[in-house]
This record gives structure tokens, C-alpha cells and sequence, in this order.
């Protein structure tokens, strides 16, 4: 239950319909159907039915509807203050938990929930928030001027939230966490809108930089991890963390002209001559690229270390050296891309805290991933796609789909 669903309820009210639900809102209607379906809840207790393509307020949400709204405001208002569009109840319950018990071990056992889970929500509430509610000590918490000043607002709120819990108020899916943290590797064109809207999680990106064989700490500290898994340089996984291949395409090389002559395959030592371009010494890349052309039976000459960035384009447009990439992470400008015809493999992973409320959302993440990846690979190398599909027990992720059940007469 957030801001979101609250001013979906008072939509419902005004009797807008779907699309008018989503343009109020700034969302998808899928998303918009998803969260109505939701806010259906039991009957006996919910506050909407749904009659046709439209949804109505039951006499139970008819007789909570100034409480809706007064919640609503009262959410919104606590928004607007520290800086975010959508806050959800669960957020304002552990804040003004903590604070009433003083300690957030103590509450952690009045919620029923870990102590590790409220820390770590506690934290994350003050970098949304973009300031620190407690100081913390041996003895336990007390609240800072920034928490002091939300005070008036979060009573307020209390007091509407108790009221609205008498009239049926919809709990909370634990399996749709309202928000979580992603360090990624890479930017994925239209994941967070798409889990915003499809998976109903607001998500903070953060696109970080791995330089050597372990996780860094924003990798550590974030809820799901989006990386790269290169060929003899992969990262090892912390304890606590579980796993998970997204997808997987074979390596290609990037040559510079008369090199490739026309074929479709090359192999690593007929690279051997030429200059390589890699990212900086000591990264994964530049580490991978050291060991695959290593066990090839050769050292690669690396004269340009900046894969990435403008002169790294510059490099591969000019033809000026050799690099390694997937067969669909081809970068602009660099045409001449032939397939190793070693089984080199670049694999994509999302790794995910064990037991914490981003496992369905990582394991949504990763058959996102996959289905944008086999979109690329038909229109890019529709070929190559159905020389996966042609081999499912080395390429699994690749799977045609099923054919469709025949409904029973």
C-alpha cells in the first residue's frame, strides 16, 4: 500500500476508468490493472469490486473514503518534504516504529521481522530520504533534527493510517517490494520503467564499475546486482548471495579491415599479430582477455587500454586494433565482428540477497533480460538464433517457446 494506491482508490471514486487511471498517474494500464486486481483483495474486506472493464468502491471503501484521502494528503505531504513521489506505508511504520521502541532491535520484533531487514531498510530510507533519522548508539536510536522536523506530519499520519486499518485497509504483498537497489554493470534501455510498470517495484539504479575479481561494496550493499560473468575471469560470489544466468552468446571478435577476408569464424591465434584493445590494466576485461588469449598458446599485444569512452569507439572505427565483445553487445561503429571458433562465452548474471524480498523481483529481472536478448539476437543475427535454439542442452536460456496449449472442449 502506497501513495500510488491510495490515489487509486480516489480515482476510482471520481469514476475515472483504466486509461484514465493511467494518464492521471503516469502509468502503464498494465500496471494500473495490476495494482486495481490487487487492491480487489478479499471480499469482506475490500474497499473495490470490479463490474465489467470498470472498478467501483464497495460500501466499505464508500464509508473509507475520507480517511483515503486524508491519508493520501497526509502521504503525500511527508513526500514532499523529503523528496520522493511515491512513499509507501511500510516505510513510515518502521521509521515510527523504530522510533517508539527506541531501538531497532526491539523493532524488528514488534514488526516480526529480522533485525538485519529493518537496518537495512533504515538505511535505505535515509538515502532516499536524503538525510539521516537516527543516531544511532550502544544504548539504541534517537531521532535527528531532519526526523524532529517530520514529526508533526508522520503523528498525523499515524493517526489517519490507524483509522483506515479499521475500514479493511489491503495489507502489503510481501512478494512485490515496494522499492529496492540494483548495481549494475551496464544500462538496460527500458528496465526501470519496465519493472516499475510491469513488476510494480520502484527501483534505484546504480551503474558501477568492477575492477577486479570481487564484488564491490555497492554491489554488496544493493538488494540485486546485474554483471558480467567474462571467460576466465569470474567474479566470485559473497556469501548470503544467490545466483542466476539471465543469458549467455558466444564471444566475437572485433578485427580490424582484410583481417576477417569474409569468413564467419576466426580463430584467437590468427589474432595474434595484431594490437589489442582492452579496458584498464587490471580490470576484468583486460584480465580476460589475458588468460583466453593465454590458453590460445599466445600473449595478445595490448597497446590501448580504454574499451569504453570515445577513444575506444575511435580505435575500432579506425580498425586500429582487436577486442573482444558479445554477439549482441557489438558497439557503434565497429561492423567487422566475426565469431570466434573457440567456445568463448560473455554470460550475464543477477545475483540477489538470499531469503530477502528481491528474489522474485531478480529472477523477473533475469527473464527480462532474456527475452530482450533473444529480441536482439532475431533482429541482429536472426542465424545465430536458430543455431542456439538448434542446440537447447549447451544454449538453454535460448529455448524456443512452447506451443500453446489446446484448450479442452
Amino acid at each position: 500500500m502506497d501513495t500510488v494506491d491510495l490515489r487509486l482508490v480516489l480515482g476510482v471514486a471520481d469514476g475515472d476508468d483504466v486509461l484514465s487511471l493511467a494518464t492521471r498517474l503516469g502509468l502503464s494500464e498494465t500496471a494500473v490493472r495490476k495494482r486495481l486486481r490487487r487492491l480487489v483483495g478479499v471480499p469482506g474486506t475490500r474497499w473495490l469490486y470490479r463490474t465489467g472493464p470498470r472498478y467501483r468502491l464497495t460500501d466499505r471503501g464508500q464509508a473509507a473514503l475520507g480517511t483515503i484521502g486524508e491519508t493520501a494528503a497526509a502521504l503525500a505531504a511527508i513526500g514532499t518534504l523529503v523528496g520522493v513521489d511515491v512513499l509507501p506505508v511500510r516505510h513510515v511504520r518502521v521509521v515510527t516504529e523504530v522510533l517508539a521502541r527506541g531501538s531497532i532491535g526491539c523493532a524488528a520484533r514488534h514488526l516480526g521481522l529480522p533485525q538485519p531487514s529493518v537496518s537495512a531498510q533504515v538505511t535505505r530510507l535515509e538515502r532516499r530520504w536524503g538525510s539521516a533519522l537516527f543516531h544511532r548508539a550502544a544504548g539504541g536510536v534517537s531521532a535527528t533534527p531532519a526526523l524532529v522536523e517530520l514529526l508533526p506530519h508522520l503523528r498525523v499520519l499515524e493517526r489517519a493510517l490507524a483509522r483506515l486499518a479499521e475500514t479493511g485497509m489491503p495489507d502489503d504483498d510481501p512478494s512485490v517490494p515496494c522499492d529496492l537497489e540494483v548495481a549494475s554493470e551496464f544500462g538496460f534501455t527500458g528496465l526501470l520503467d519496465a519493472l516499475r510498470d510491469e513488476a510494480l517495484v520502484d527501483v534505484r539504479q546504480h551503474i558501477v564499475s568492477i575492477p577486479g575479481p570481487d564484488w564491490v561494496p555497492e554491489m554488496v550493499a544493493a538488494d540485486i546486482c546485474v554483471y558480467a560473468d567474462l571467460p576466465l575471469a569470474s567474479l566470485t560470489t559473497p556469501p548470503g548471495w544467490d545466483t542466476t544466468l539471465a543469458f549467455d552468446e558466444p564471444a566475437y571478435a572485433l578485427v580490424p579491415p582484410g583481417a576477417d577476408t569474409g569468413r564467419t569464424s576466426i580463430g584467437l591465434r590468427e589474432l595474434a599479430g595484431h594490437d589489442w584493445l582492452t579496458g584498464p590494466v587490471g580490470t576484468r576485461n583486460h584480465r580476460s582477455i589475458l588468460a583466453v588469449c593465454r590458453a590460445a598458446g599466445f600473449a595478445p599485444r595490448i597497446r590501448h587500454t580504454a574499451l569504453n569512452g570515445p577513444s575506444g569507439r575511435h580505435i575500432l572505427e579506425e580498425g586500429g586494433a582487436v577486442a573482444l565483445t558479445g554477439a549482441t553487445l557489438v558497439p557503434p561503429g565497429a561492423s567487422r565482428a566475426v565469431r570466434l571458433a573457440e567456445d568463448v562465452r560473455v554470460k550475464v548474471v543477477v545475483g540477489w540477497q538470499r531469503g530477502g524480498p528481491a528474489t522474485a523481483t531478480a529472477r523477473w529481472i533475469a527473464r527480462w533480460l532474456r527475452d530482450q536478448h533473444i529480441q536482439r539476437l532475431a533482429e541482429r543475427r536472426p542465424e545465430l538464433l536458430a543455431e542456439l535454439r538448434g542446440d537447447p542442452v549447451a544454449w538453454p536460456c535460448h529455448a524456443a517457446p512452447g506451443p500453446t496449449p489446446r484448450r479442452q472442449a
